[in-house]
Parts: C-alpha cells; structure tokens; sequence
C-alpha cells in the first residue's frame, strides 16, 4: 500500500475516534463538523479502494479477496457508523463513530499487512 496515503488514512481516523469520544463523554450529539470528518475518512477510504484496485496489477503476493474485503468493509462500517451518529441525536451517535473510527484504524492496520 502507499505509505503517505495511509498515515493520512490513520490520522483522520484517529482524530475521528477521539474527537468522537471527548464528545460522548460531553453528552453531545454529532454535529456538521464531526460528520464532516466521517465523510473525508468515507471518501479518503473509496480513495483508498480506487487506487488499490489500479494498483493491483503490479502486486505479486495480495490475496484479492481478503484485501478487498477489508477495504469494503471499512468503507461500509464507516459509512453506517456516519448515519447512525446522524440519525442518532443523543450522546450514543458520537459513540458509535469512536467505535467506528477504532474498528477502521484495525482495518488499517491489517489492510497494510496483506499488501506487504
């Protein structure tokens, strides 16, 4: 995988996390900007798929399956976490993107490994 591109991934994904639970422990819901941010972590993870599917050619040792189900899975825990802290107007919306935010750093993580 890209080195750059995922310290990108990580930094917006930790910076969702934690934004996400200092405002659970406020008992605040999610507003415009924390919903922002899960968007760019959306949009930054279809990057993501985009960009692993042109460059897949040139890997030798990836398991497409696995690879590309991390991916996807990332994109969906993401994108339901989203609606849920958007639909969700008590403290459990921004809660629910912390556990988001942490399942999607793991994802991560393993993404990377199976590209290696």
């Amino acid at each position: 995988m890209f080195t750059v591109f995922t310290f990108v991934l990580y930094a917006v994904s930790a910076v969702l996390s934690v934004w996400s639970i200092v405002e659970t422990i406020r008992n605040r819901p999610a507003g415009r900007l924390l919903l922002g941010v899960t968007a760019l972590l959306l949009l930054l993870l279809i990057a993501q798929l985009i960009v692993s599917i042109a460059a897949f050619g040139s890997s030798e040792n990836v398991d497409p399956l696995l690879f590309f189900g991390y991916v996807l899975t990332a994109i969906l825990v993401v994108g339901l976490a989203g609606f849920w802290a958007f639909a969700e107007l008590s403290r459990w919306g921004p809660g629910v993107l912390a556990a988001g935010g942490l399942t999607v750093i793991v994802m991560i993580e393993r993404m990377d490994q199976i590209w290696q």
